[in-house]
C-alpha cells in the first residue's frame, strides 16, 4: 500500500527506543502466553510507568450512539480512578477512549500499526497530535513503515501487554476488536465487553464473548473496579436520577428507541402516532438530550436509556 503522508508540523520524530530491562519496559509485556512479545517498542511522549493500573479499550470503527457513550463513559470513569487508558487509535471506539480520557484529566497510550512519522488513520491527527502532548504513542515499527493490514493482529498484542484488563465495546464477531479480546485471554488478562442489541451487527463481538463465557458482561464503569479494584466506588453525580417532567408523548417514544438507530417510521409504526407528532416528539427528546439522530435515524442517549429504565420500574 502507498505510505499514509507524514504528520505535518510534527516533531516527536527522534522517539527513544524502549526494551527488556529498560525503566520504561512493563513487565506485562513479557507476559503474553503463546504469542511472542514484542523485542522493543518506540516510544514518544509521556513515559510509560510500569508501575501505572492500565486497562485497553478497545472496538469498531464504525460504532452507534450508543457504543460511543459507553467507550466515554468507561474511559472516564477508569481515568478518573487513576487508571492509564491503552487503545489503538483508530477512528470510532478508540479515538472516543483515548479522548474521554484526556478530557477526564487522565492518562492514556496509543498503540500504532506502523511508523509513528506517518498521518494515520489521517481523520485522527488532531487525537494523534494532543496524545503526543499529553499521553503516550507507542509503536513495534520504525519510522516509515506503512500500517499494513496485517500489522493490526500483532499491534493488538502490543495494546494486550500493556494492560491489565480489556473491554470490547462494540465489534463484529470477525472484527479486531474480538481478537483483541481472545489475545488477552490468551495472555490472561480479565475481559469484559459491553452487552448490545441483538439488531446491532457490532454487538455481535461483545455479545459472543459474553454467550462463551469468556468474557464478563458490564454495563458501568463499576463493574470493573468491583473485579479489578474491589472497594473502590465511583459514581458521576451529574447523570440524571429518574424521569424528569415526560408528557405522555414523550414517554411512548422513549419506550421504542434503542441503542441501535430505528427510523421516524418505524416509531410511528410501533407507537401509532402520527408523524408529525413523532417527529416534534424526537425533536423534544433531542433537545433535552433523551435521544440522538444518528444517520438519519434515532437512538437513545445514556441519559435516555435510564429514563426508559426508570419508567420501567416506576410501571411495575
Amino acid at each position: 500500500m502507498k505510505p499514509p503522508p507524514r504528520i505535518p508540523d510534527h516533531h516527536p520524530l527522534n522517539p527513544r527506543v524502549i526494551a527488556p530491562g529498560s525503566s520504561e519496559w512493563p513487565e506485562r509485556l513479557n507476559e503474553l502466553g503463546p504469542h511472542e512479545p514484542p523485542k522493543k517498542l518506540y516510544v514518544a511522549g509521556r513515559d510509560v510507568d510500569p508501575g501505572a493500573r492500565a486497562v485497553a479499550v478497545v472496538g469498531t470503527r464504525r460504532p452507534t450512539a450508543a457504543g460511543i457513550e459507553a467507550a466515554q463513559m468507561i474511559a472516564r470513569g477508569l481515568a478518573q480512578a487513576n487508571f492509564v487508558v491503552v487503545s489503538g487509535l483508530a477512528i470510532g471506539i478508540d479515538a472516543a477512549a483515548h479522548r474521554a480520557s484526556l478530557e477526564a484529566g487522565g492518562r492514556t497510550i496509543a498503540v500504532l500499526g506502523g511508523g509513528m512519522d506517518l498521518n494515520y488513520p489521517k481523520n485522527n491527527l488532531a487525537l494523534r497530535k494532543r496524545i503526543d502532548a499529553e499521553g503516550t504513542v507507542v509503536t513495534e515499527h520504525p519510522q516509515g513503515v506503512p500500517p499494513h493490514q496485517h500489522h493490526f493482529p500483532r499491534r493488538n498484542r502490543i495494546i494486550v501487554g500493556l494492560s491489565e484488563a480489556v473491554v470490547v465495546v462494540e465489534g463484529s464477531i470477525k472484527s479486531g476488536a474480538l481478537i483483541t479480546g481472545r489475545l488477552a485471554l490468551d495472555a490472561n488478562r480479565s475481559v469484559f465487553a459491553v452487552p448490545g442489541s441483538i439488531r446491532n451487527p457490532y454487538a455481535a463481538g461483545p455479545n459472543e464473548l459474553i454467550r462463551c463465557m469468556e468474557a464478563t458482561a458490564i454495563t458501568e464503569v463499576q463493574h470493573i473496579f468491583d473485579d479489578l479494584a474491589p472497594g473502590l466506588v465511583w459514581g458521576d453525580d451529574a447523570l440524571p436520577l429518574g424521569p424528569v417532567g415526560l408528557d405522555e408523548n414523550q414517554a411512548r417514544v422513549l419506550g421504542v428507541l434503542d441503542d441501535t438507530s430505528v427510523t421516524a417510521d418505524f416509531v410511528v409504526a410501533q407507537t401509532q402516532m402520527a408523524q408529525g407528532l413523532v417527529l416534534l416528539t424526537l425533536s423534544k427528546l433531542e433537545i433535552r438530550g433523551f435521544a440522538r439522530r444518528w444517520n438519519g435515524a434515532y437512538e437513545l442517549t445514556a441519559s435516555g436509556a435510564r429514563i426508559r429504565a426508570a419508567l420501567a420500574q416506576r410501571s411495575r
